[in-house]
């Protein structure tokens, strides 16, 4: 933002992503995460259901803009260099989820990842139809665009609700193996 000589402003409250989904309960709060306390299993499986959901998003969404603007020159650098963060938090995150499923946290996980997938795409319609109507209203949309725009975020969000949202709850082996340095090594007495 500061190359193209923009300066940051606060996020406007119905557009903030993070913040609407731990409104709704999903994932772990902030402030939990900042404790110095340790984790149970079942927080653990929350957060990385929670980041499960959401890393498919992201990676979707950057997926996209790769496909864009990979060979931008001012853009494609950082693009690419994003979308692959993202591709590897998402097979870490499938990793884990396995690895948590195969020492008998199956039904916790799908159920966690069921509950903050349908949470998410309902958030992500929010929001959506929330940056949507602030860029009408700087951009000076009519209201037949604004409408049109509308309704398309309605009907991604109908597909989404119908059944599009399984595929940010399956689990499988990623190719990415150990994409963030491999698993941590737990203390003895955290989860």
């Amino acid at each position: 933002m500061k190359k193209r000589g923009l300066e940051p402003v606060p996020v406007p409250w119905d557009t903030d992503y993070t913040m609407l989904l731990e409104n709704n309960g999903i994932g772990l709060a902030h402030d939990k995460l900042r404790r110095d306390e340790p984790l149970t299993v079942q927080d653990i499986v929350t957060y990385l259901a929670h980041s499960r959901v959401t890393e498919q998003r992201a990676s979707e969404q950057m997926t996209l803009l790769r496909r864009h603007f990979a060979d931008h020159p001012d853009l494609g650098r950082a693009v690419r260099m994003i979308s692959d963060d993202e591709d590897n938090h998402l097979a870490y995150c499938h990793e884990e989820l396995l690895r948590f499923a195969y020492a008998g946290h199956g039904r916790a996980i799908q159920r966690a990842l069921r509950e903050c997938a349908l949470a998410e795409i309902r958030v992500y319609r929010d929001v959506s139809l929330a940056v949507m109507a602030h860029m009408g209203r700087i951009l000076g949309w009519p209201r037949s665009k604004a409408a049109v725009l509308a309704a398309g975020i309605h009907a991604v969000y109908a597909y989404e609700r119908a059944g599009g949202w399984r595929r940010m709850v399956s689990l499988k082996t990623p190719e990415r193996r150990d994409a963030l340095g491999g698993p941590a090594n737990p203390e003895p007495e955290a989860a």
